[in-house]
């Protein structure tokens, strides 16, 4: 892990102490000097630059600007953050924006100061050796070498090519968190129509950010670019700083939209699933098995389902406990999945209630197939518990002719079922 290290010029002890907490909270090397010429010294003669400078009005012997524009002459330290701690917030500390300072807090403010610290640490998309991967599309190999080597330099990997169609080939052998491409090529294709076909819906790459590149500072050409989907623009000659900023932002970019994408998905499964036993719920077979209905009953396709529950299932609760009772049902549900084929939707709608949607599967082979679970199920001895369940079939008709039908008609045969002693199958 890369560690950032910061430079702090303060010159009490109190105030050390404070500011040596929060970076060590943060995970941030801190290494304290007393005023500007031990700072500048140390600037000097550090091999690994800093990642941030934090002064005190008050260790400066009040001449900020001095350090400031010092320190931004010198080599590594034009773009480092640079952050002002005054006794103070009066107007006048405002002033100190215009010869570098990227921050100003007042000593009062010490609250805003931490927060700013966490928020730092979250900029860093570069964390770890070749853990961002970019892919660069540039057909000027000087350039392309360039490109390569400053961001390798700040741990990305890259995988380079000189042509937009080479690029377009090789879509599905990388999963890119930013592409790099320049307007003009090799091949037929320019960097703008490259983005025109990546941007396609269906396309692998159709959710990757986009830094686009160009010779030629042109604000039309700049303007197509990003409505074409560009998500940055880049005018030669680029600059280091420009280069990695804007990249690392599009990583994070990135990775804010998979963390959405995942959280959505996860949302859609648990929307659709049952969190203990992982079949499908209620809801998912309300709305997705009507349509199965309306297709069976265009074509003439025989559908059935068996509905089933658990018998005596609360004694099961109430004498070993809900955790023996979920462990029932998770081998109850298993059992249904191994037993039932690929096609067919199991589900659970409640409780101990289970229900299996079966595709072309009349009644005859329904009640089969109910017999077989049930036997199935008594043999497992669920939990190594002696457990049975009673079962209901209903074949699609033209009065059980949609999901709610079929459902209560099958329900109704559990309930016979229930009447009937428990332990077997009930045609509606």
């Amino acid at each position: 892990m890369v560690k950032n290290t910061a430079l702090i010029v303060e010159n009490t002890r109190t105030a050390q102490a404070i500011l040596s907490d929060i970076f060590k909270k943060a995970n941030i090397k801190a290494e304290f000097v007393n005023d500007a010429t031990e700072a500048l010294e140390k600037l000097n003669s550090t091999d690994s630059p800093y990642s941030l400078i934090v002064v005190s009005s008050a260790a400066l012997n009040d001449e900020p600007e001095y350090f400031a524009l010092s320190l931004r002459t010198a080599k590594n330290y034009a773009h480092t953050p640079l952050v002002l701690l005054t006794t103070n917030n009066s107007d006048a500390d405002k002033s100190y924006y215009a010869v570098g300072f990227t921050q100003i807090f007042s000593r009062a403010e010490i609250g805003k100061f931490k927060t700013y610290i966490d928020q730092f640490l979250s900029r860093g998309a570069y964390s770890k050796q070749n853990e961002n991967s970019v892919i660069i599309i540039e057909d000027d190999l000087p350039q392309q070498l360039v490109l390569k080597a400053i961001l390798e330099s700040h741990h990305c990997h890259c995988d380079c090519f000189t042509s937009a169609e080479e690029a377009l080939k090789h879509a599905k052998d990388y999963d890119p968190e930013v592409i790099v491409v320049d307007f003009f090529l090799e091949g037929k294709m320019t960097g703008m129509e490259f983005i025109n076909e990546v941007r396609r819906v269906d396309h692998p790459w159709h959710r990757t950010p986009v830094l686009a590149t160009t010779a030629l500072d042109d604000p039309a050409r700049k303007y197509e670019f990003l409505r074409a989907g560009a998500n940055d623009y880049l005018v030669k000659p680029i600059e280091t700083i420009d280069l990695t900023v804007r990249t690392e932002n599009l990583i994070k970019y990135k990775r804010l939209l998979d963390m959405v994408e995942q959280q959505r998905e996860e949302m859609q499964y648990l929307a659709m699933h049952d969190q203990l036993t992982g079949l499908y719920n209620r809801h998912y077979m309300a709305t997705q098995v009507n349509g199965r209905i309306k297709e069976a009953r265009r074509h003439n396709i025989p559908y059935s389902i068996i509905v089933l529950d658990v018998d005596h299932f609360k004694k099961v609760n109430d004498t070993w406990g809900h955790d023996k009772g979920d462990e029932v049902l998770k081998i109850v549900s298993k059992i249904l999945q191994d037993k039932c084929r690929t096609e067919d939707i199991v589900a659970r709608i409640g409780g101990e209630e289970f229900i299996v949607f079966l595709g072309h599967c009349n009644l005859d082979n329904a009640l089969r197939k109910a017999e077989e679970l049930r036997a199935s199920i008594q043999h497992e001895k669920p939990a190594g518990l002696e457990l049975t369940a009673s079962f209901g079939v209903a074949q699609l008709s033209d009065i059980n002719d949609n999901f709610d039908h079929l459902f209560k008609a099958a329900d109704e045969a559990v309930y016979c079922a229930k009447n009937d002693g428990r332990n077997c199958v009930k045609a509606a």
